[in-house]
């Protein structure tokens, strides 16, 4: 965050309202109709991170807008919690803080609205408590994920892994309706579990700018399994500009190869013998060969033999 936009935050923070001041006027208004009956508010040192969360959070700038927002009107849609009996102690919203004994509940949806409720100095936030296993707080907040407009394709990749691993989906048609994309896209999506680890964490630095139709046509093409080395320098070129678009990453990657690859020496001779067909000579970097009819091979061994130190070059002749 710049330094300008920290302090304009700070002088706005100084003259924000009370929750209880923006609760009234928000309940007075069409908002107010807008809040499911059975939100209630709940402690933020009460709340855990999901650890179904794969979804990277977002930066200072986001966080700093939606405080913002919050600050001016409330938090209109409630975070969706779920009960749970022993959280992973990892993931506490709020690590420094102890909870009161039996009271644990997990973020299904909202972690964003979380953070910048902690920025704005809240300590309590409307939530919907639902009742719900694993597999269906993974896919919930799976499907609240995929209709994010910054969702990376690096991410929905995760989601994929994630469902997998947790049992939440067993299909790839149920990854598919749970991700709201097609079954074609879920393959294209799979790609990145193919790429070494040092091009993913070029990926994982700027998601945004890789997407999953670019990584398919590199793995399509065994460029990860025969010249990893190039994927990578490739990525590092289209982060840096040089790679003007994606789709122009495999053809430069079979460039390089083209340009790389060494030139084979190889000529032919003729001697031509009148009414026979002539005796071809072909010399190549590995060697030399003949092809012809009613030569005595003895002889021919015998000729070449003697005048080996001509034939080699080593002699003026």
């Amino acid at each position: 965050m710049s330094k300008q936009a920290d302090k304009m935050l700070t002088e706005s923070m100084g003259r924000r309202r009370s929750r209880a001041a923006i609760k009234e006027d928000v309940a007075d208004s069409i908002l107010g109709e807008m809040l499911p009956p059975g939100s209630i508010e709940l402690p933020i040192n009460e709340l855990y991170r999901s650890p179904f969360q794969v979804r990277k959070m977002g930066g200072d700038e986001e966080i700093e807008a939606l405080a913002e927002s919050m600050q001016a009107s409330g938090m209109i849609s409630p975070v969706v919690v779920r009960p749970v009996a022993s959280p992973n102690q990892g993931l506490k919203v709020l690590a420094a803080t102890e909870n009161l004994p039996g009271k644990f509940f997990e973020i299904v949806t909202g972690h964003h609205r979380v953070q910048a409720a902690i920025k704005l100095g809240w300590q309590m936030v409307p939530a919907v408590v639902k009742h719900m296993n694993d597999a269906q707080a993974a896919i919930a907040l799976t499907a609240d994920n995929s209709i994010k407009k910054d969702l990376s394709d690096l991410d929905r990749f995760k989601s994929i892994v994630m469902l997998k691993e947790t049992g939440a989906c067993k299909t790839g048609r149920e990854i598919a309706a749970t991700l709201g994309i097609s079954a074609s896209k879920v393959t294209q999506l799979r790609a990145f579990g193919a790429l070494p680890d040092e091009a993913l964490n070029i990926i994982e630095a700027s998601p945004l700018s890789f997407g999953a139709k670019m990584v398919y046509e590199l793995v399509s093409q065994d460029f990860h399994l025969r010249h990893p080395d190039l994927v990578v320098e490739s990525l590092k070129q289209l982060e840096a500009g040089k790679i003007k678009d994606q789709s122009l990453v495999a053809r430069w990657i079979s460039q390089r190869l083209i340009s790389s690859k060494p030139r084979t020496y190889k000529r032919e001779l003729k001697i031509q013998r009148p009414g026979m067909d002539p005796v071809r000579l072909t010399v190549t970097e590995g060697g030399a060969s003949i092809a012809a009819q009613g030569l005595d091979p003895e002889r021919l061994a015998k000729l070449i033999e003697d005048n080996l130190s001509y034939l080699s070059g080593s002699e003026n002749g």
